[in-house]
């Protein structure tokens, strides 16, 4: 069956299955961190090494951030990081978006933002933003296919405030509230329609006594 999982600490995050769905991000970035690992095996690990120390010391370090992850069946197909923005209500920063390698094309990353968005718009109005940079065409196609939009070019991080000429801050908003308000506010309308009505009724009915 699948569902949406969170997780609010490392301690109860199955690391090793996380580094399964990261695992070929985690290749590529031999390179980045480690030009001289000529061990590829090895190289992982250093950088898995790395992606555990960033998460215990930086990410997990601050009260709110947690992970989503994509599961069916017990296998972990899609995740992504959260972070909530401070001092804004229900207002998120999204990063490393990612899918295990020999599931993608299969529409799992989609299912899980549409059950992200339907569990934080559960708890009424959101605001997600995340970073992508201008060439990655799928990326970007992802995106406003889930239905963000190009928010901001550059990019500027709404967590740090660092700008990105070379990326775009895409957003979701859900609106959830926003329509729930709305509607609250045709009725208000409505009844005040009906209230005007019956005043003027008892107007029109006050003159014929007169």
């Amino acid at each position: 069956m699948m569902r949406l999982l969170e997780f609010y600490t490392l301690e109860s995050l199955d690391f090793s299955k996380l580094m399964e769905v990261y695992r070929e991000s985690n290749e590529d970035n031999v390179s980045y961190f480690y030009p001289e690992e000529t061990d590829l095996d090895k190289g992982r690990h250093l950088v898995e090494q790395k992606f555990y120390d960033y998460l215990k010391t930086g990410f997990y370090n601050k009260l709110g951030n947690r992970y989503y992850v994509l599961e069916d069946n017990g296998e972990w197909l899609s995740a992504i990081r959260l972070f909530p923005v401070e001092g804004k209500e229900n207002t998120f920063f999204a990063e490393a978006l990612e899918t295990m390698p020999s599931q993608r094309r299969k529409g799992y990353a989609r299912k899980m933002m549409e059950l992200l968005f339907e569990k934080l718009g559960s708890e009424g109005f959101f605001e997600i933003t995340d970073t992508v940079n201008k060439s990655n065409e799928a990326s970007l196609r992802f995106h406003l296919n889930c239905g963000f939009e190009i928010f901001k070019d550059p990019a500027c991080c709404v967590l740090n405030g660092n700008v990105d000429e070379k990326a775009f801050t895409m957003r979701y908003v859900g609106n959830l509230v926003a329509v729930t308000s709305d509607i609250e506010k045709y009725a208000a309308f409505a009844r005040k329609i009906n209230a005007d009505r019956d005043y003027s009724q008892t107007l029109l009915d006050s003159s014929k006594n007169a």
